[in-house]
């Protein structure tokens, strides 16, 4: 009986130590559990940008206004009155007496300009016909003796600055230099002016 008891009461501590490792476990979990959720609350209000469901955030950027200034030029216009002035060549016709050879092949060349030469103030021999090495040249020249030199220097010039330069020997003429009688200045009339109006000649 005694044995059977004690074995009772064995048993009974048994069961009441079980019980309290029970109840132990149970209280154990609830408190963790009410740890984690403190946390969770805590995690949750501490996140500071969470918008609340249904809210709108609006954001205002400030716009900036420019103010644009148009600048206005004004453009002045200058009008110029341009001038044209007329240089006249003066003429040396004193001591000269001018012959005319056609070089350009044109008929009636040489006369023509003679006509010009005279109407200037020219003393003038009668036209003639290129001969030799210049019967036929493309431009005219002027050839002078010593006393017609001023003179063929101005004729040289009014028909454009012709190339001037002494009389040759023999004279590029029909009959050489014994056709050039009391002529000083040999006015070879080549094809660049033949037929045309010299207007250093006319316009005076």
């Amino acid at each position: 009986m005694l044995r059977a008891e004690q074995t009772r009461v064995r048993i009974g501590g048994s069961v009441s130590h079980l019980g309290l490792s029970r109840g132990l476990l149970v209280g154990f979990a609830l408190v963790s559990l009410g740890l984690l959720a403190g946390c969770s609350r805590t995690t949750t209000s501490a996140t500071p940008n969470e918008s609340a469901p249904g809210s709108v955030t609006t954001s205002t950027i400030p716009s900036s206004e420019s103010t644009a200034q148009s600048t206005t030029t004004e453009l002045t216009t200058t009008t110029s009155s341009s001038t044209t002035t007329t240089t006249t060549i003066p003429l040396v016709t004193e001591g000269a007496v001018v012959m005319v050879a056609n070089a350009s092949g044109l008929p009636g060349g040489a006369a023509r300009l003679s006509d010009q030469l005279a109407s200037a103030g020219f003393a003038m021999n009668d036209p003639t016909n290129a001969d030799g090495n210049e019967e036929r040249l493309d431009v005219s020249k002027v050839y002078y003796l010593p006393q017609g030199q001023q003179a063929a220097q101005s004729i040289a010039l009014v028909m454009g600055g012709v190339v001037v330069g002494p009389m040759p020997t023999p004279a590029w003429i029909e009959g050489a230099n014994a056709a050039l009688g009391n002529t000083t200045v040999l006015v070879m009339l080549g094809k660049d002016l033949a037929g045309q109006v010299i207007p250093g000649l006319t316009n005076r």
